[in-house]
């Protein structure tokens, strides 16, 4: 979803990130935050109900779990729950992840593994990646439980689904079963 409130948000994000030069830390801080929300029922009802007073969601941003995030990203979440937007950070996260990459002239790849990927096998699955589309890549790795082995990736609108179900899947349809 890219309205034009999301661009301009992320616009401003983006903005604030450069003059902090802190464009890759809030961008994948917004990113690991947008994520953690999609995720957690409890933690998204929170910050968006607006029976709540704001300034006891604004207290999310006090927790440990934030105190080491870059003071822009922490101010960019208060933005957002201040103005009853939180619903809408995770397309603004991603719009940041794609406005930064292209500042950098490169797309994002989103790729949801089952387990954690060390250094040398993002290094590598960026690698093949960018070998496969031609194209310069930021990884953008999240842990999804879902995933059964493999990988799924995720850059712009093309999907390339290399997880274990999706080739179980198509050997299904290939023996007809």
């Amino acid at each position: 979803m890219n309205t034009e409130r999301t661009s301009q948000y992320a616009a401003a994000v983006v903005a604030i990130a450069t003059a902090e030069d802190a464009v890759d830390a809030v961008e994948d801080e917004l990113l690991t935050v947008a994520r953690a929300i999609e995720g957690t029922d409890d933690l998204r009802q929170r910050l968006t109900d607006q029976h709540l007073p704001v300034g006891r969601r604004l207290s999310f941003i006090e927790t440990d779990v934030l105190t080491a995030a870059h003071p822009a990203t922490r101010s960019t979440l208060a933005m957002l729950i201040a103005a009853d937007r939180v619903g809408e950070l995770p397309a603004i996260a991603d719009e940041v992840a794609r406005r930064a990459a292209a500042a950098r002239e490169e797309e994002v790849a989103e790729v949801r593994v089952a387990v954690p990927l060390d250094d040398a096998r993002q290094a590598a699955l960026k690698g093949a990646l960018e070998r496969a589309t031609g194209r310069k890549l930021d990884l953008k790795v999240v842990v999804d439980e879902s995933v059964v082995g493999g990988v799924r990736a995720r850059i712009g609108d093309e999907v390339i689904d290399g997880s274990l179900l999706r080739r179980l899947s198509d050997l299904r349809a290939r023996v007809g079963a």
